[in-house]
């Protein structure tokens, strides 16, 4: 059941918030543009009104949720100032001396009441209302992404290694201390705080005592000594992959046994450990309509197909024209713009010359004809074969054609010199989506597509508004799904505060136009 929402009329009455908040007030701006009823409608499934202890307002827990990342606040913080702070209280739709719960009722509201699927759907109503008002058209778009640095200390590979033993023999104990103990937890411990050797040698020693505790634990489950848990499991599970992660090849390492879910990261010169937020965002209003948050390892190309569907399911939203770096320049987006008639303004990452080296013709100087599948080089020769479904990048794994030329009129043509070294042909390998690619760079030499593309600094602006105001750049919680969460509730901060920008003091029809910048 739910308490009563609580008046702002006390002893003072709303007289002491007229006086005291001011009228331009950034939480007045918010109060008076965006509607937080719906999330009655939204949370009505996770309240019993006949069982349990009453609970509080869920309008009134979101907003304080709000107010975090509105402000920077930690979960005391946020309580502290809502006892202590009028316009908080004004925000809040408090009296002045009504009690404010205890912190651990935010973190229980933020991960239990809410979660993940549920601070998506208020993201959703955000934009849904931008929508509503005219600020959000969806006509042009810009996508692009983030690191969010992991809310955890990095150790070596032996420390990493050391600290999943420890952890599985930690649970081991709470089943049988002694077992625990046979397996090396009190020496374990004892060797805490020594300083032990990050050399190959000193690796390998902890590589081989957590082969051997994995295989004295396996005994003991075998043997019934000790329960199958979840917990162990997981355990188990962590120190397996700490193991194999030690070799260098492994694009999928575990950094943390606090926090499983986080990768390594680089974007640019920037490495991290975390996770990375993918945005995409309304150019003319400056709404985020989109986000999502993979481990720091993921591809930003990866992540341009999910969003779109996600805001197109959400609010049918399908731009017009869709921004990126070369980042996205997948052939599987490019075609999939195309045939969403989006037109593409995707930086395109120059394809290297590598049969011939440089100075040598690319792929760029051969003129395709993809519907009859032919090609013609520089002197105006037709390739007399093709491969089809070749692998185009051998790192990808992309389909494409492979195109041959006679070695006789390559040895005799008079550009030889400048297209091939050996004496069998020119031999060219083209991309399946190679039409998508032209298409795109075309448009990139155009003066819209240069303008658009000069336009990401729109969405860089953003996530330095994310980062700054919003504290987007650490993550506050642990593992993938509060990660999630962190980064909605950044956005929905983010949003709600240029929704009252953009709409402040203007008349209740009125309607943003797409001409007006964000």
């Amino acid at each position: 059941m739910l308490k009563p929402k609580s008046p702002q009329e006390s002893f003072f009455g709303s007289y002491l918030y007229d006086r005291i908040v001011p009228a331009d007030h950034l939480l007045r701006k918010i109060n008076q543009v965006i509607d937080f009823s719906f999330i009655g409608q939204i949370l009505q499934d996770r309240y019993n009104p006949d069982i349990g202890r009453p609970a509080e307002n869920p309008e009134f827990m979101l907003r304080l949720c709000l107010l975090q990342y509105i402000y920077g606040d930690s979960d005391r913080q946020v309580v502290e100032n809502a006892r202590l702070n009028l316009a908080y209280k004004y925000f809040l739709g408090i009296a002045v001396d009504a009690e404010v719960p205890d912190y651990t009722t935010v973190s229980y509201f933020r991960a239990q009441r809410l979660g993940e699927e549920k601070f998506r759907s208020v993201l959703e109503q955000i934009v849904g209302q931008c929508i509503d008002k005219g600020l959000v058209k969806g006509n042009r778009q810009i996508i692009d992404s983030t690191p969010i640095r992991a809310n955890i200390t990095m150790s070596s590979i032996a420390g990493l290694v050391r600290k999943c033993r420890e952890n599985v023999l930690k649970t081991v104990a709470k089943q049988d201390t002694k077992i625990a103990e046979k397996l090396g937890l009190q020496d374990l411990q004892n060797a805490k705080n020594v300083n032990f050797s990050s050399t190959e040698e000193g690796l390998q020693q902890e590589i081989e005592a957590a082969g051997k505790l994995l295989d004295s634990v396996t005994d003991e489950l075998r043997d019934k000594k000790i329960s199958p848990t979840e917990e162990l499991w997981k355990d188990l599970g962590l120190l397996e992959k700490a193991v194999a992660d030690r070799e260098e090849k492994a694009k999928d390492k575990l950094i943390s046994p606090v926090d499983p879910d986080a990768r390594m990261g680089k974007k640019a010169s920037t490495i991290w450990p975390g996770y990375k937020a993918h945005i995409v965002m309304d150019e003319d209003s400056g709404i985020i309509t989109g986000v999502k948050t993979t481990p720091a390892n993921a591809t930003d190309g990866s992540q341009l197909k999910p969003l779109l569907k996600e805001q197109e399911e959400a609010h049918a939203i399908k731009p017009k024209e869709l921004t990126g770096d070369k980042a996205y320049d997948w052939g599987e987006n490019l075609e999939l713009l195309d045939s969403n008639k989006t037109i593409a303004n995707i930086g395109i990452s120059k394809q290297a010359n590598r049969w011939n080296g440089a100075g040598y013709f690319s792929v760029e100087d051969f003129l395709y004809d993809h519907e009859n599948i032919k090609l013609m080089c520089p002197a105006g020769h037709i390739s007399t074969s093709c491969y089809r479904e070749v692998l185009y990048n051998y790192q990808l794994n992309k389909p494409g054609y492979a195109f041959q030329f006679k070695a006789s009129l390559c040895n005799a043509c008079t550009l030889k010199y400048k297209c091939v070294k050996n004496k069998e042909g020119r031999r060219v390998y083209i991309s399946y989506y190679e039409p998508y690619y032209r298409q795109a760079k075309q448009r990139l030499a155009t003066e819209e597509g240069k303008q658009a593309y000069r336009n990401r600094y729109k969405i860089e602006q953003k996530v330095a508004d994310l980062i700054r105001y919003c504290g987007l750049r650490r993550c506050r919680y642990r593992g993938l799904g509060r990660a999630q969460i962190h980064t909605l509730l950044a956005t929905i901060a983010c949003n709600i505060k240029r929704m009252a920008k953009l709409l402040w003091g203007k008349p209740d029809n009125y309607y943003f136009e797409s001409s007006v910048a964000g």
